[in-house]
């Protein structure tokens, strides 16, 4: 490759880093919170923020219904801009190799059915890219 070359290639992934588009990190923000039903800690719960053409954001919520959000790696948070949340039961994860089976969902009154699913969870949540942002979510 000519130095022209090189020179125009070395702009074009300066360029890719500093866009938004191109590394991610910048336009996502770290996000934790609690969830609580009724006042009450909501413990092994699966929370999800799912924004729009973005890959969603996963935390499963501690004994004191602590979380804090998973996209692409360990702690990074969510995708900048408004997402849907919905929480559901965590479950042990089951081996499809092995030919087992999911284990039945068990009832969780703690997480009344609108939560569970985007078309009827009333949740969302605005997530700003480079900042901590603090969701609490507080289920009726």
């Amino acid at each position: 490759m000519s130095g022209r070359g090189m020179a125009t290639a070395g702009l074009v992934v300066l360029s890719c880093l500093l866009s938004a588009g191109c590394g991610g990190r910048t336009e996502m923000g770290r996000v934790s919170g609690t969830v609580t039903y009724r006042g009450q800690p909501v413990p092994d719960a699966v929370v999800r923020f799912t924004p729009k053409q973005k890959p969603p954001g996963l935390a499963r919520t501690d004994a004191t219904g602590r979380f804090t959000l998973n996209t692409l790696r360990k702690g990074d948070g969510g995708f900048a801009g408004t997402s849907v949340v919905t929480i559901t039961p965590w479950s042990e994860p089951f081996d499809s190799i092995a030919g087992g089976k999911p284990p039945p969902e068990r009832p969780r009154p703690d997480i009344p059915e609108r939560y569970r699913d985007a078309a009827t969870s009333p949740l969302t949540a605005e997530v700003v890219a480079g900042k901590a942002n603090v969701c609490d979510l507080n289920l009726e």
